[in-house]
C-alpha cells in the first residue's frame, strides 16, 4: 500500500475525519486531502506525529501495510489474551474447587491428611497457574509495547451479545446451586457436627463448590473477554481524564489522579489477601487438631478457609467505595452517558 492509502485507511479505520485528523496535526483539511490525493506529502514532524497518534511505525506508513499491520496485531493480541483469561479463570475456578473436592473426599472416608493435602494442593496450582498467567501478560506487553489490535465492528456486536448470556449462565448456576445447598439441608436448623453429615449431603456442598465455580468462572470469562475487546488496558495518561486518543474512542485518556487510585486499589486488595491468607493459616493452625492430632474437621481449617469468601467481599465494597465516592464529577458523568447514551447533562452543570 502507498503512503495515500494508508492514511486513508488510518483515518477510516478510526473513524476519524479530514477536518479532525487537520485540526490534529495542525494543517488545513485541503493539506490533509492533498495528501490523500497523493499530490505531495507531509513534512516529518507530521509523519511522526501521525505514527503517534495512531500507533503504528514510519515504515508501516510509507512503504508497507498499516492494515495487513493491524490484522497481525489483532491476531497476536487475541491469541494472547485468551491464553491470559484461561489461565487465570483456571485458578480461580480450581482454587474455589478445593473446597468441593475437600468435603467429597472426607464422604469417601479418605483420610483426613491425605484429603487436606489434596486441598491445599488444589489450592497452590491454581495460584501457580495464576502467577505464570499474570507473569507472562506482564512479558508480552513488554515485548509487544507498540502493538495496536483492532476488532470489526460485527466481531464487537457479536460478543456483545454473548457476553449478556455468559453472565447470565453464570448468575443462574451460582443461584441455582444455593437453591440445591438449601433444599439439602439436613435437619430442621439444627447445628450438626461435619463428622455427623451424611456422605449424600457432603456430595451436595461439594456440587456446591463445583457449581460455584463454574458460575464465578464465567463471570470472570465474560470479564475478560469484554475487557479484551474493548482493549481496556490501552490507556494515555491525560491531563483530561475524560479525553480519548482518537475520534473513535477506541483508547481511552486516563488523568493522573485516576492512574494514582488504580494503584492505590491494587495495593489495598493484594494488602486483603495477605490478611486472608494469615489468618487462614493462624486460625486454622491455632485451634489445634490437624495436622497436631485428631483431624481437620476438629482443627481450624475447617471453618478458616471463609477467610478467602470474606476477603472477596471485602474487595468488591472496597472497589465500590472508591468507584462511587473517589472520582471526580466529570468521571462519574462519562460513565453514566457510556452506559445510557440517552442522559443528558445541562452544559450548565458541566
Amino acid at each position: 500500500m502507498s503512503f495515500e492509502q494508508n492514511l486513508v485507511y488510518i483515518r477510516q479505520h478510526y473513524g476519524v475525519t479530514q477536518e479532525a485528523l487537520a485540526e490534529q496535526l495542525g494543517v488545513s483539511r485541503q493539506t490533509v486531502s492533498k495528501w490523500e490525493a497523493g499530490i505531495n506529502y507531509p513534512e516529518t514532524d507530521k509523519l511522526l506525529a501521525l505514527c503517534d497518534l495512531y500507533q503504528t511505525n514510519l515504515d508501516d506508513l510509507m512503504r508497507g501495510s498499516v492494515k495487513i499491520a493491524n490484522i497481525k496485531d489483532t491476531e497476536l493480541y487475541d491469541a494472547h489474551m485468551n491464553r491470559f483469561c484461561r489461565g487465570i479463570v483456571a485458578g480461580v475456578v480450581i482454587i474455589i474447587c478445593a473446597m468441593g473436592v475437600l468435603m467429597f473426599l472426607t464422604g469417601l472416608g479418605v483420610a483426613d491428611n491425605i484429603s487436606a493435602a489434596i486441598m491445599l494442593s488444589f489450592f497452590v496450582i491454581g495460584a501457580l497457574i495464576m502467577i505464570v498467567a499474570g507473569l507472562n501478560h506482564k512479558e508480552f506487553k513488554r515485548k509487544n509495547a507498540s502493538i495496536e489490535p483492532s476488532y470489526p465492528s460485527e466481531v464487537l456486536d457479536k460478543f456483545g451479545k454473548r457476553f449478556t448470556v455468559l453472565v447470565a449462565a453464570g448468575v443462574g448456576v451460582i443461584m441455582l446451586s444455593v437453591i440445591m445447598l438449601v433444599a439439602f439441608a439436613p435437619g430442621d436448623g439444627e447445628i450438626v457436627q461435619l463428622s455427623e453429615v451424611s456422605f449424600t449431603y457432603l456430595l451436595v456442598v461439594a456440587s456446591f463448590m463445583f457449581f460455584v465455580a463454574l458460575g464465578v468462572g464465567l463471570i470472570i470469562y465474560a470479564g475478560m473477554q469484554r475487557s479484551k475487546y474493548n482493549k481496556s488496558e490501552f490507556t494515555y495518561i491525560v491531563a483530561d481524564g475524560d479525553s480519548f486518543k482518537g475520534e473513535s474512542g477506541a483508547l481511552r485518556g486516563v488523568s493522573p489522579d485516576e492512574f494514582k487510585r488504580w494503584h492505590s486499589l491494587g495495593a489495598v486488595f493484594g494488602t486483603i489477601m495477605l490478611v486472608a491468607v494469615i489468618a487462614f493459616l493462624v486460625i486454622g493452625f491455632s485451634s489445634g487438631g490437624f495436622p497436631f492430632e485428631g483431624s481437620w474437621q476438629e482443627s481450624g481449617f475447617a471453618y478458616s478457609w471463609i477467610a478467602f469468601p470474606v476477603a472477596g467481599v471485602l474487595c468488591g465494597i472496597v472497589a465500590l467505595f472508591a468507584n462511587t465516592y473517589k472520582k471526580s464529577k466529570a468521571e462519574i458523568i462519562a460513565e453514566a452517558q457510556k452506559e445510557n447514551p440517552w442522559l443528558k447533562v445541562d452544559k450548565g452543570e458541566e
